[in-house]
């Protein structure tokens, strides 16, 4: 079950602490485009995408180490307006972002849900690579971007933890998803541009070497 974080109302305490059942699951990937293909340490743009079971999200709380990513809360909540409860802070070392529906003014279905009735138009970058250790769960296309910012140069945003609620069925009923799943992906140069560049620097190479 959520824990919403301090200063969010009545209204997301009773999005939080519906039905203590649980649900199925959501998924969640922190997608990172570095400012340079290939190089880590050029900050970026990260954006966290969404696939989830039932009839998709009704809130997420996601957290992250603080100081590891930028966040605009007027541009960085990508499911409003369909989504009215948007709320950010810092608490100690973790940086938290809630996003969640307010049924009481209509539920937002399937939002995560691939195939779904929810408009998602996100489709994975093909040049998408797990990043480091993170598990592979998988294609999000279809699913629903959910938040998004800047990373500077020699940051690398990665996950403390997330929590979920699933709506369950047509009737705006939430439960705590079952289990929420993360990974960090990043974009990575198309093997052709690697290639060229390799064949470019080679023959930069021999061509200083033959001016010798």
């Amino acid at each position: 079950m959520i824990r919403s974080i301090s200063f969010v109302g009545a209204l997301l305490c009773a999005l939080t602490l519906a039905s203590g059942a649980t649900a199925g699951d959501v998924s969640l990937s922190l997608n990172l485009e570095f400012n340079t293909l290939g190089d880590l340490t050029s900050g970026g743009a990260w954006t966290v995408v969404a696939k989830a079971e039932e009839r998709g999200i009704a809130g997420v709380v996601m957290r992250f180490p603080n100081g590891s990513l930028n966040f605009n809360p007027v541009t960085g909540f990508l499911l409003s307006p369909d989504f009215e409860i948007k709320q950010s802070g810092v608490f100690g070392i973790e940086f938290e972002i809630v996003h969640g529906d307010n049924p009481e003014l209509g539920a937002t279905l399937d939002v995560g849900v691939i195939g779904g009735t929810y408009p998602s138009t996100y489709v994975d970058d093909p040049d998408l690579a797990i990043f480091g250790a993170n598990p592979d769960l998988g294609s999000f296309s279809g699913g629903a971007e959910v938040v998004t910012g800047t990373f500077d140069p020699g940051d690398i945003p990665s996950w403390i933890t997330a929590a979920g609620n699933l709506y369950v069925d047509p009737g705006a009923v939430v439960t705590a998803a079952e289990n929420v799943f993360l990974t960090v992906r990043h974009i990575v140069p198309e093997p052709a541009t690697i290639a060229l560049f390799g064949m470019g620097l080679a023959g930069v190479l021999i061509s200083a070497r033959r001016q010798k």
